[in-house]
């Protein structure tokens, strides 16, 4: 139904031509701030704080936390929200994709498919963003699938010794797993440590010779 607007520095106001529902400014404003949002690009993922609560067990030296790619999970999740990518989060801290053959290898091709290509350029982000992180890939069929996925991240600066192969998924799915690496031990105490006593075993004198 047609209706006018004028828009000035107050608040919008509406002058109907025919009988209508009458939208409010901040419905108005609601829709424009939505119209924004889906334009704008996607930004990297905001940091997490990943401080162990109160009463929490403390990861051990060189253990990742729990939460480290929590933000990475939220921004993946977001992207590929309302599509047949399947984001999730697993108990050991680790970040699973999964994406249907269907989007990801034709038949009995090696050669992945764009939308798997967008896949693994989100997964190549992220790794650059978790220099300590690893990836683990899974694809059905034939092996030459997984080794053209390796391939393909390592055209994205990712290096082979942080890309492993899985055996391949029983159902119709290439999978990928982005595993949190260890955090490097800033500071070792040389007071926590042991002391050095019996490492090596008593100098035994020599015996003296009969004169």
């Amino acid at each position: 139904m047609a209706f006018e607007r004028v828009m000035t520095r107050g608040p919008i106001r509406e002058f109907p031509m025919r009988s209508m529902t009458r939208w409010t400014g901040s419905s108005v404003v609601l829709v424009a701030a939505w119209l924004a949002g889906c334009a704008s690009p996607v930004l990297s993922p905001s940091p997490v704080d990943t401080t162990p609560t109160p009463g929490a067990a403390a990861p051990r030296p060189g253990q990742p936390p729990p939460a480290v790619l929590a933000a990475e999970l939220k921004w993946m999740q977001a992207l590929f929200e309302g599509t047949p990518v399947r984001v999730a989060g697993e108990s050991d801290g680790s970040m699973r994709v999964d994406v249907p053959m269907t989007f990801s290898f034709d038949d009995k091709s090696p050669t992945p498919k764009p939308p798997l290509r967008a896949v693994l350029d989100k997964v190549s982000a992220t790794m650059s963003r978790q220099p300590s992180a690893k990836v683990q890939l899974a694809a059905p069929g034939t092996a030459a699938r997984a080794t053209a996925m390796r391939s393909y991240l390592g055209s994205r600066g990712i290096l082979a010794l942080r890309v492993s192969t899985l055996p391949p998924a029983v159902n119709d799915m290439v999978v990928l797993r982005v595993v949190p690496g260890p955090v490097p031990i800033d500071t070792l105490d040389d007071k926590a440590l042991p002391p050095p006593t019996g490492a090596f075993p008593a100098v035994r004198a020599a015996p003296r010779s009969a004169p």
